[in-house]
């Protein structure tokens, strides 16, 4: 990879961070004058620059969004159904991964914005690693790259920012060692911080999440820690396991206030871009999965994640993935995302960590809790989250994900098809494995909403909730329909400036680079 230099809006930002040096440098809470030291000032507008892009979220950055996650998990978790006519319908959504550069943006913004970023501030505090702002770089930086390295596996990683033209590719093993390593040092650094200097605010003026509160800062770097634990959980059990648990004790995101969230304040603005790929492009809408799970199970959550559709029979409508789709005109009336653009980004919430401890119970972890205590917790608290009224959800036994009836295309998927899930909502401690398995992580899924990322990266490595197929598989056979897509693949831009490192990467992948590959902790049989 060739390094491109930080964009000029971030050496901006820096520029303007030093301008109110001495108003910013009152200290009036408990941290030490190191902590609020000149380097932390210069460094604070390299924070927001990192935070905005872990999702790219701005007016200016929803066509990155779009090609990032809109286009690839939005809609390949089934949360979303795209509706755009790109290439007569021969694109990414139905598995033509040739087309467009659509398969670059992900990694272009990990690494000539959130990484540059990242190498600008451990330089500057490259003689205070033990710094509470070392340990806030560390922990973004996983927050980003996690997500990077699983859409693509490889990455020119470790090595970024050495010098030289090109960058080698590290394996995703190598890469989620790394990321437990940087945790493991970040939760230190945080935890000691946190105890000496529990009312400090130092990086307050410059935090979009959590306002420099380190003490929600470090429950999410526990539950990053976490998240990442459950991934290993098919290819590494004893480390995930050992991870989980050291997470669940250091102590995780437990209430809705810790959530995670990407907003505006501090005068920067935050436009949550999923508005604008709704509603300006008109290039998606309500996935047909989202119907179908959500009006199976009579779920009062429905209304608040999507819109009635304004066909002449009301009612909340989806569209499937995989079609061809020569107009999108039939399309629009179909149900559309209740996101604005003052709709904070969410990176985690709680629910997902209450899913996350309750699957590792049922892997014989010690998650605090039993399995049905965390499940019955994790969807009471998602219902909290959006304000809905769960009254009997919990103990409805009978009702089950509903059938999709096209209301466009001649798409449906209906009773008795064996793509059609059927598992149900109550808790039942004598259920197989696998159906507790299925229980816990459709619920995750509803709850994750809208982080299709998220959603997208947990249906590979588990393979619930059961996501439908597409309906056009435009592969040239490189994807299985039933499997579905298992990663993105290598950017253009790569083969064209770092050939041979790319080309080293696809043996670090141990298969073609296609989108039926799958990654290295995607190893459940199926």
């Amino acid at each position: 990879m060739k390094y491109l230099p930080l964009l000029a809006g971030a050496l901006s930002m820096l520029a303007s961070c030093t301008d109110n040096f001495q108003e910013y440098n009152t200290n009036q809470h408990e941290a030490t004058e190191e902590m609020l030291s000149w380097d932390n000032l210069k460094i604070g507008g390299f924070f927001p620059q990192m935070q905005r892009d872990i999702v790219p979220a701005g007016d200016e950055l929803a066509n990155d969004y779009q090609r990032a996650q809109n286009l690839a998990g939005d809609i390949y978790s089934g949360y979303m159904g795209a509706i755009g006519v790109w290439n007569s319908g021969s694109n990414n959504t139905t598995y033509n991964l040739a087309f467009g550069d659509w398969n670059d943006v992900a990694f272009n913004v990990a690494f000539t914005k959130v990484m540059p970023a990242w190498k600008q501030i451990t330089t500057l505090v490259k003689d205070e690693e033990n710094s509470i702002t070392y340990a806030l770089a560390q922990v973004l930086k996983v927050a980003a790259m996690h997500r990077v390295t699983d859409n693509y596996g490889p990455l020119p990683y470790l090595k970024f920012g050495h010098g030289g033209i090109t960058t080698p590719y590290d394996s995703q093993e190598v890469i989620y060692q790394s990321f437990f390593t940087d945790l493991d040092e970040a939760i230190a650094i945080m935890g000691d911080f946190v105890q000496k200097s529990p009312t400090a605010r130092p990086l307050k003026k410059f935090d979009l999440v959590y306002g420099g509160d380190f003490s929600k800062w470090l429950k999410f770097a526990n539950s990053l820690k976490l998240r990442l634990a459950v991934r290993m959980a098919y290819v590494a059990p004893d480390l995930a396991k050992k991870y989980a648990e050291e997470a669940v004790a250091s102590g995780v995101i437990l209430a809705n206030s810790d959530n995670a969230l990407l907003k505006s304040g501090n005068g920067i603005s935050i436009f949550n871009p999923l508005k604008k790929c709704w509603d300006d492009y008109s290039d998606c809408r309500m996935g047909a999965n989202m119907e179908s799970f959500l009006t199976g199970y009579k779920d009062e959550r429905l209304s608040k994640f999507f819109r009635e559709s304004s066909l002449a029979d009301g009612g909340f409508h989806g569209v499937r993935n995989g079609v061809y789709i020569f107009s999108k005109d039939s399309y629009l009336p179909l149900s559309t995302p209740n996101i604005e653009t003052t709709t904070p980004i969410q990176w985690m919430c709680a629910a997902e960590v209450c899913f996350l401890r309750a699957e590792g119970a049922i892997r014989g972890w010690n998650m605090g809790a039993t399995a049905q205590e965390l499940y019955e917790q994790g969807v009471r608290t998602s219902f909290e989250q959006w304000n809905a009224n769960p009254g009997e959800y919990l103990n409805d036994k009978e009702s089950m994900p509903a059938a999709f009836i096209d209301k466009v295309a001649s798409a449906s998927i209906l009773a008795g098809d064996k793509r059609l899930s059927t598992i149900t909502i109550a808790w039942n401690d004598k259920d197989a494995f696998e159906l507790q398995l299925e229980r816990i992580l459709t619920q995750k899924w509803i709850a994750m909403f809208p982080d299709g990322q998220e959603a997208w990266t947990e249906y590979r490595r588990t393979g619930y909730p059961k996501v439908f197929p597409v309906a056009v598989n435009n592969s040239g056979n490189t994807i299985d329909t039933d499997l579905q897509i298992r990663r993105i693949t290598f950017p253009k831009t790569e083969y064209n400036n770092n050939e041979a490192e790319v080309r080293n990467a696809v043996t670090l992948l141990g298969g073609a680079d296609t989108g039926g590959t799958k990654l290295w902790w995607d190893k459940k049989a199926r």
